[in-house]
């Protein structure tokens, strides 16, 4: 199919022109109606302006008209969906999903019944070895669907499922609820604003079982979030109703005691939260943000009550998801947080993206501050090939030009990453960026969504946005890739296996003494072992040590070259492994 790269829509937005010649840009927000709102706002001085392509070439750009209210939000998707080792990206605009290959041909484009609204989300539902693609559809009128497809966009029988034509509102989640070994399709179908239900559907398109879909009081509010909360060994699935307070259903469709957790102050809308355990203690906190009379970003235990240190207040309505990882490699889950915050004092810079500790303290060197907010998806991955992790995120603002912001920031306070931000036609606002190598040159691409907005005659178009960041593609230095980190969409947050090293409790035989130390590990095998292989890996997966030799019961390495932080250690001796976590500090 052709190629198109053209500019479909050039859009010059109206500026007012003050005595002092101030240049003045656009600031995006969101409504509680789900329109996007845009109003002039005086830039610093040197704002960036135009369009970067000193740092980072730009290899290609698509676009195509948007929907003039309803925009593709949440950033695209990458994906080896054509099993040829290399990804894919998926973009839906309006009624259209697109497949790209890495050049920016068309791998294929489907049309489907409503609106595409989120990216879709790509796993191998049946274990053959060959993914599926999952997408809902929306729009105004209702027209919505939920499909599943096969690699090359054709509807896998029974496929679309069609309920009343109701909006199925966010990405669809897939996880094995059932615990049959096969992944489930969990997604929300809205029928008024009091009234929604929640759906988990086998691949053959029929629920798991007779107690679902489940019935909420409200819209869902976002992508469901499902994992094993409270450690009784079965799934459970999170969602909440935008004004009808936070749910957890176990996989029979069973509420939770206790919920769901009202608050008339809190509102949910677009914000789905993470799942992790951050006190080691079995059972999953919901990590994630909230609008209404008391915004902010939450940490919430499985018996509905706040973690100590949470919530913590936002001045301003958020919707931005979280992200979580270990981010500073010490063993314990970190939480990244976005705030819209935009002064409307010329050139102040105002906290924007938060690191915070599961106790809800602030991490070292954050939040980080800066001109505009951001109100979209946080990616992590080393983009500059430093060895070191970095936060990706877009921004709420255009400048005069209708250029807007991909910021990378890292983590150790320095400072925006050379060659950033990345400068797209249009908003970034409510989108992010995902990181991989689409074109199969051995270097890192960044992929970016946006879109602009005009008002009067203009029509609105939307865009895919590929860059190539100059540096080695190394998938394991990308740790949170998109939204909700990766394309299932789960939400479900753990730290290992990494690298090869097999699930802890499968191996648990090294003895580590002590544990954490400060960079001599000593450890006790069962038995002695002739012609072991050591190997250790950092939390992102790196392989920072490597030996082959004799191993005695008792064993000790000097790592205090290796920096402080939780490492994965390795033992193998034929098809035996013997596995442990370790702690240098």
């Amino acid at each position: 199919m052709k190629k198109s790269t053209t500019f479909l829509s050039i859009i010059l937005f109206g500026f007012i022109t003050t005595a002092m010649a101030q240049e003045l840009g656009q600031r995006a927000s969101l409504s509680e109606d789900g329109t996007i709102q845009v109003e002039t706002v005086p830039l610093p001085e040197n704002y960036q302006n135009g369009e970067n392509t000193v740092e980072f070439d730009r290899i290609w750009r698509f676009g195509e008209p948007a929907h003039p209210n309803l925009k593709n939000n949440r950033g695209v998707t990458i994906a080896d969906i054509d099993s040829d080792g290399v990804d894919e990206i998926l973009y839906g605009i309006w009624n259209t999903l697109y497949a790209f290959k890495g050049d920016g041909t068309i791998l294929f484009e489907k049309t489907v019944s409503g609106t595409i609204l989120l990216p879709p989300s790509v796993a191998d539902l049946d274990g053959d070895g060959t993914p599926e693609i999952v997408l809902n559809t929306g729009g105004v009128p209702n027209a919505g669907r939920v499909y599943l497809m096969d690699s090359t966009g054709s509807d896998l029988p029974g496929w679309p499922l069609n309920f009343d034509d109701h909006w199925m509102i966010n990405a669809p989640a897939i996880a094995d609820v059932d615990g049959d070994g096969t992944l489930d399709i969990v997604t929300g179908e809205r029928v008024t604003s009091n009234q929604g239900f929640v759906h988990a559907i086998k691949m053959d398109g029929t629920p798991i079982n007779a107690n679902w879909p489940v019935e909420i009081l409200a819209t869902p509010a976002f992508t469901p979030s499902i994992a094993d909360v409270d450690n009784d060994g079965n799934a459970d699935v999170v969602i909440a109703a935008s004004s009808a307070g936070m749910y957890i259903f176990d996989n029979q469709g069973q509420v939770f005691p206790g919920f769901p957790v009202v608050d008339p102050n809190v509102k949910y809308s677009y914000q789905s939260p993470m799942l992790a355990d951050l006190d080691d203690d079995g059972d999953l906190e919901i990590i994630g943000s909230n609008h209404g009379d008391a915004p902010g970003f939450y940490v919430m235990e499985h018996d509905g009550s706040y973690k100590a240190g949470w919530p913590i207040a936002t001045s301003e309505w958020t919707y931005s998801p979280a992200t979580v990882w270990d981010a500073n490699n010490d063993g314990v889950l970190d939480i990244f947080m976005s705030d819209r915050n935009t002064s409307s004092t010329q050139g102040e810079e105002l906290p924007v993206v938060y690191g915070l500790s599961p106790n809800g303290n602030n991490l070292p060197n954050f939040p980080i501050e800066k001109y505009g907010g951001t109100e979209g998806v946080i990616s992590i991955a080393d983009v500059n090939d430093d060895g070191e992790l970095d936060l990706i995120f877009p921004s709420i603002m255009t400048d005069s030009n209708g250029f807007g912001y991909i910021h990378a920031y890292a983590m150790d306070g320095s400072g925006e990453i050379d060659g950033f931000p990345i400068r797209t036609r249009g908003f970034t606002f409510l989108n992010g960026a995902v990181l991989g190598d689409v074109d199969n040159d051995g270097l890192l691409d960044l992929t970016a969504n946006s879109y602009t907005l005009t008002f009067g005659t203009g029509v609105d178009s939307t865009f895919v946005n590929v860059y190539n960041l100059n540096v080695p593609y190394n998938p394991n230095t990308i740790v949170r890739n998109g939204y909700k980190g990766n394309n299932t969409r789960d939400g479900y947050v753990e730290l290992g296996p990494i690298a090869g090293v097999t699930e802890m409790d499968k191996n648990p035989t090294i003895n580590i003494f002590p544990n954490p130390s400060t960079g001599i590990l000593s450890f006790k095998l069962p038995q002695s072992i002739l012609n072991a292989e050591t190997n250790i890996y950092s939390v992102d997966g790196k392989l920072v040590f490597s030996e082959k030799g004799n191993l005695e019961t008792t064993n000790n390495f000097n790592l205090k070259h290796l920096k402080n932080g939780l490492y994965f250690i390795s033992v193998t001796e034929g098809d035996k492994k013997f596995i442990a976590k370790w702690i240098k500090n």
